[in-house]
């Protein structure tokens, strides 16, 4: 641009007093860096004639694969990147891309969808995010190497219902609807013009990416950016154009770093090839200078604690490089000067940005420093971005006052995704813009006398953490929401994070160790604090933490980094994910170590002998995975993996694990049975004394609810498999309110999981039907379901109706460990419904029935009274057992109570979107992996869900509740063999094998892969029934399992039409075809003649 340029949004040295604007005259900031600005663009049709934009400088119109699609038609043979000896082309880059967009849609994907990417920096991470995005979709990085609640909570608030698993990915997020395994660049197909390579479809104003801010309620926010704001970050300004053809681009940020964006798109769409390196190369600076010379790099955008680093230890490393940037945090001037004695030829630039305004927003190129600066200006605006700084009433600071920075731009973010009133607070129009949107950075700035921008600090409580933005508020909630916790006060110090709190009782000791897995389970490794412990806290006069004097009391306090960090750890990377700890019983006679290895593979944390599982990322699923290493590792037998279950819940500290393994292992080798399984026993449990209400219903309460059209609807269970479609059914077969308790932070958050759900398995809800849901937080295993008795009262003076569907379901648990949310969940909802005798329609399972089998009864009827709890062998069947006897005692006082017992509950008509959670999914699964079947007479009684859902809303809105069983089950069932024979049509080889020796191939197979979905379930085939020598899978095969009638279920259902379809070909081709096309199953690579075709 020159000082005629008719734009009002540039750069000037003079700005202009009425706007606050930095205007248009610029000095070049990167003269020399060595490449022409890319051609400019058609404006919008729409911009008015005004616009700052009529002259962008950038295709301003395009989207990402448009772009990217022009550098690889011009060089298809050229290097688009490296990570050590592999290398990808952008022809390689092109095809692949094309290739997963394709099956992306194939798959079912809509245009528009946020869909996560699992792994960790690699050449197949570049062919994922490109190929989401030519697929229509906006990419979500989900760094394996955060912790798995964190990872669960952004893919829930991001809108994540698909995932692209990267090449040797371990991290498994429970709730996506599909998963797409991407193949090693190396392995894919060559280029082949018959792939159908979809058209780019994505407009310049479509979301390309969601990144996450740190976030003051404790939850991390997602910010959606558009391709534009990328386009404009890495082509627009005319003075730091992209890097170009023979560049070599830094790659060293991680993929839920937004600072990753411009590594990647400066180099990908400006033709040069990016350099991939580690993590533990970025923090080696001769390894780091060495990987610089060796793969030509020449460009790097660095972390400010990383360039800060290397000009520590090795200022002379960026020697061989044109270009490098430093950002996030304030850059030392002393440093600098050293980096530019060390490398004149090294052009270094300042950068300044948040992630709402598409990462970079100024830009300082360093002049030759003298020694005098105290400080590091953040600079000028970029060509396409407007810079204010403003007075707290909105009007234009003068140079050298500070003020607020506001941006604003072509790189402003769409929206936090799900938070319409933050988006409003944070982006806001004001006078100084007319026309326009700015966002309020929360900086303090001032503008110096020769123009660019000095940072002075924040205004709100955000600090910059090893490069990571950290909101203190978000610290500060998360160890308030500790039930020890009285106040927290969180500040940083030194570069390191300081956490000052008192015990929520006076007197009381803080447990400073499970505090720190608090905050190591849901905050990233940069904002886990030193935790300091106080009495009490120094109040102001208003009755206030008075936090000046706090840190003036405590400025001799030494603080040091989070234990097992140094302080150059914590300054330069190393965090509590991988640091080295240490405790009392480290040295323990026993497996601890070797132990702890196992639980920090799984974790991702390092942890102490003390350590919660539970507290510290630990799930049902993650207890599975360690239990098969463990297994695996000490060779030890699998049949003893439900006592290894027990231990965990036992004691799930590491040293109480290790102590009960230890325990086994030292008892002789022909004692190491399934009988003697390390963990305590479960204790004898009376199942029948456990049914006793332990309380009379009161009075009925009028007006009891009428039997129609209900009002207002109780759903639990909502945002699971069978609750999203119950959901869905009664939205539509009613007109009621559906209050829907789910566990979650908020209402919000609720919401979303509730919603999340329905569109996980293709359903929706529309803005009509969203005014009828009511979602709050709830937990089924809390005194009182955790709701306020005001709340409880409410619920109990207006709902119609109560479906009971929500549980917890684990197969490897014990009675015990399910007994509060599936038992005593049941008794709250039985309280909740008995003041006006609410009906309760209750979703049990047919495996309460199984311990007649084993007792020798060949039939059941659904009105026989249930028996045999003693039989069951599986803690979740007698969990439901015991409810449905909870339930018959109210009804025996006058509850109306119904109870439906599904078989196995499947795929739906339409699509066969299935739980592939599931111990039916996981055998398909694994019998396509290893090829191998078991003989066994397994019956298939498949039960689609919108059948479940249908005949249950059916009968609850059309039948009085009278204490009915009914059985859901299919009238034209299939067995396993069956499902074979369509495996095979479709393509999958396999051979049949006897039980028991198929058996010890699923055990060799888990072992060999822990992280196979088929862990969770092993136990079920190695575990011996009670009363019985059968495994407790065996109890469900056709002679052991009794035949269930359906007089109830057909009687209710005359008339209806809800018929359910026979288990036929058609409908195990359709899930065969959603197990393909959601990346479940691998599709087998040619398949025969008569293969099984897509059933839609």
């Amino acid at each position: 641009m020159t000082d005629t340029d008719p734009r009002t949004d540039g750069i000037d040295s003079h700005p202009d007093p009425t706007t606050g604007r930095l205007g248009p005259a610029v000095t070049p900031l990167t003269a020399g860096f060595g490449h022409p600005p890319s051609p400019g663009h058609p404006p919008d049709p729409g911009d008015p004639p005004d616009s700052a934009l009529l002259d962008p400088g950038y295709p301003r119109n395009s989207g990402l694969p448009e772009l990217f699609e022009a550098r690889a038609a011009a060089a298809p043979l050229a290097l688009a990147a490296r990570h050590r000896d592999r290398v990808m082309t952008y022809g390689q880059l092109s095809a692949g891309s094309d290739r997963l967009a394709a099956r992306l849609l194939a798959a079912g994907v809509e245009p528009g969808s946020a869909v996560g990417v699992c792994g960790s920096r690699s050449l197949e991470a570049l062919v994922a995010f490109l190929g989401i995005l030519k697929a229509g979709c906006a990419y979500v990085p989900l760094d394996e190497d955060h912790p798995p609640a964190r990872l669960r909570a952004m893919a829930e608030d991001a809108g994540v219902h698909v995932a692209v698993v990267l090449p040797g990915s371990t991290r498994r997020i429970r709730g996506l609807h599909t998963r797409v395994e991407l193949d090693r660049v190396t392995d894919a197909a060559p280029p082949d013009a018959a792939n159908g390579a979809p058209p780019p479809v994505a407009a310049a104003t479509d979301r390309a990416y969601v990144m996450f801010t740190s976030g003051s309620t404790g939850r991390p926010k997602p910010v959606a950016i558009a391709h534009r704001g990328v386009a404009q970050l890495v082509l627009s300004d005319p003075q730091l154009p992209p890097p170009g053809p023979g560049d070599g681009v830094l790659h060293g940020y991680g993929l839920s770093s937004d600072a990753s964006t411009i590594e990647i798109w400066s180099g990908l769409l400006g033709g040069a090839c990016l350099v991939l390196v580690d993590r533990e190369e970025l923090l080696a600076p001769a390894v780091l200078e060495e990987r610089f010379r060796t793969h030509g790099v020449t460009v790097a955008y660095l972390t400010t604690s990383v360039f800060h680093h290397l000009a520590r230890t090795r200022p002379g490393a960026l020697s061989g490089l044109r270009f490098a940037s430093a950002g996030g945090e304030a850059m030392d001037p002393g440093l600098a000067r050293a980096v530019q004695t060390a490398c004149p030829g090294t052009t270094l630039v300042n950068f300044y940005g948040p992630t709402e305004n598409s990462v970079v927003s100024t830009a300082y190129v360093l002049p030759k420093l003298t020694g005098d600066e105290t400080r590091v200006p953040i600079g000028r605006p970029f060509a396409t971005s407007t810079c204010h700084v403003l007075r707290p009433d909105g009007t234009p600071a003068a140079p050298d006052e500070e003020g607020e920075l506001y941006v604003g731009g072509d790189g402003l973010a769409l929206e936090y995704i799900g938070d319409a009133e933050l988006t409003a607070e944070r982006f806001v129009s004001l006078p100084v813009d007319p026309g326009g949107r700015l966002y309020r950075t929360g900086d303090r700035v001032v503008r110096g006398p020769d123009g660019p921008l000095e940072y002075r600090g924040r205004l709100d409580r955000q600090v910059k953490v090893r490069g990571q933005r950290i909101e203190l508020d978000e610290v500060e909630a998360r160890l308030r929401s500790h039930a020890e916790v009285g106040e927290a006060v969180v500040e940083l110090r030194d570069g390191v994070l300081a956490a000052y709190l008192t015990p929520a009782r006076p007197g009381g000791t803080l447990p400073v160790d499970a505090l720190r897995r608090h905050c190591v389970r849901w905050l990233p490794a940069q904002a886990v604090p030193t935790l300091i412990a106080r009495d009490r806290f120094p109040v102001t006069s208003g009755g206030k933490v008075d936090r000046k004097r706090l840190l003036a009391e405590s400025r001799h306090d030494e603080v040091s980094a989070p234990r097992g960090e140094t302080r150059e750890d914590a300054r330069y990377g190393s965090g509590p994910g991988r640091e080295t700890r240490s405790g009392p019983g480290a040295e323990a006679d026993g497996p601890l170590e070797a132990l702890a290895e196992v639980w920090q593979l799984v974790l991702r944390v390092r942890p102490a002998p003390t350590d919660n599982f539970f507290l510290i990322g630990g799930d049902s699923l993650l207890a599975a995975e360690v239990v098969a290493r463990t297994l695996a590792l000490l060779n030890l037998d699998a049949a003893l993996g439900s006592g290894l279950i027990r231990a965990l819940l036992s004691d799930p500290t590491l040293e109480g694990f290790a102590a009960a393994v230890g325990a086994h292992l030292r008892r002789p080798a022909g004692l190491r049975q399934a009988g003697t399984a390390p963990g305590a026993p479960e204790a004898e449990v009376d199942f029948v004394r456990e049914t006793a209400l332990g309380f009379s219903l009161p009075p009925a309460r009028t007006p009891l609810p009428q039997p129609g059209d209900p009002s207002d609807v109780l759903l639990t269970g909502a945002s699971g498999f069978v609750g999203a479609f119950l959901l869905d059914r009664l939205l539509r077969d009613t007109t009621a309110r559906i209050h829907c308790p789910v566990r979650a932070s908020g209402a919000a958050h609720a919401e979303r999981r509730v919603l999340a759900a329905l569109t996980r398995y293709g359903l929706r809800a529309d803005d009509a039907a969203r005014q009828r849901l009511v979602c709050f937080p709830a937990d089924l295993a809390a005194p009182g379901l955790g709701l306020s008795p005001e709340h409880a009262d409410g619920l109990a003076a207006c709902l119609d109706l109560i479906v009971h569907n929500g549980a917890q379901v684990n197969f490897l648990y014990p009675y015990s460990a399910l007994r509060a949310a599936n038992v005593e969940g049941t008794r709250e909802i039985i309280g909740l419904a008995a003041p006006r005798r609410v009906p309760v329609h209750f979703l049990s399972t047919v495996a309460v029935l199984a311990g007649f089998g084993t007792a020798g009864a060949r039939e059941v009827d659904e009105d026989v009274r249930l028996d045999h709890a003693d039989r069951l062998t599986m803690g979740y069947a007698e969990s439901k057992w015991v409810a449905e006897g909870l339930l018959r005692n109210a009804a025996e006082q006058g509850l109306p109570v119904a109870v439906y017992r599904p078989y196995e509950v499947t795929g739906d008509r339409l699509h066969g979107a299935c739980n592939t959670e599931t111990a039916i999914c996981s055998l398909f699964k694994t019998i396509a992996e290893t090829g191998l079947a078991p003989d066994i007479a397994l019956p298939m009684d498949f039960v689609p869900v919108d059948h479940v859902a249908e005949s249950v809303v059916y009968i609850a809105t059309r039948h009085r509740a009278t204490d009915r069983v009914y059985h859901l089950t299919n009238p034209r069932p299939a067995v396993l063999r069956d499902v074979l024979d369509r495996m095979r049509a479709a393509g999958c080889e396999m051979r049949m094998l006897p039980y028991g020796e198929w058996v010890g191939e699923l055990v060799r197979h888990v072992s060999r892969h822990p992280t196979s979905p088929t862990a969770p379930f092993v136990s079920l085939c190695v575990d011996r029934a009670n009363q019985g020598d059968i495994s407790v899978k065996e109890m469900y095969l056709d002679g052991v399992f009794p035949r269930l009638s359906r007089r109830n279920t057909e009687a209710a259902l005359a008339g209806s039409g809800l018929d359910c379809p026979p288990v036929d070909s058609v409908m195990l081709d359709r899930y065969l075809e959603y197990f393909f096309t959601s990346g479940y199953m691998t599709r087998p690579a040619v398949a025969p003649v008569g293969a099984a075709a897509t059933v839609s």
